[in-house]
């Protein structure tokens, strides 16, 4: 028997016990969506409200961690 592949997505959500409720999916879907598939909008702040929430589940050492590898990985040279 062949087993179901779990996304990443899943994976990496219960990896941090991101658990978000119907509104903060929609409003993550949507901020999404902007971001992909648009030149740029203005984020609402329900979308900031979000993506504090999701940032802080992190931790102190994490967020220094990914605006390290993210400072890098935009370093003009």
């Amino acid at each position: 028997m062949s087993q179901a592949k779990k996304s990443p997505t899943s994976k990496s959500a219960q990896r941090h016990g991101l658990v978000l409720n119907a509104g903060q999916a929609e409003t993550l879907t949507e901020m999404a969506t902007l971001v992909w598939y648009s030149d740029g909008f203005t984020y609402t702040k329900q979308m900031m409200a979000l993506n504090k929430f999701i940032a802080d589940l992190a931790g102190p050492a994490a967020r220094r961690a990914c605006l390290t590898r993210a400072a890098a990985r935009e370093a003009i040279r």
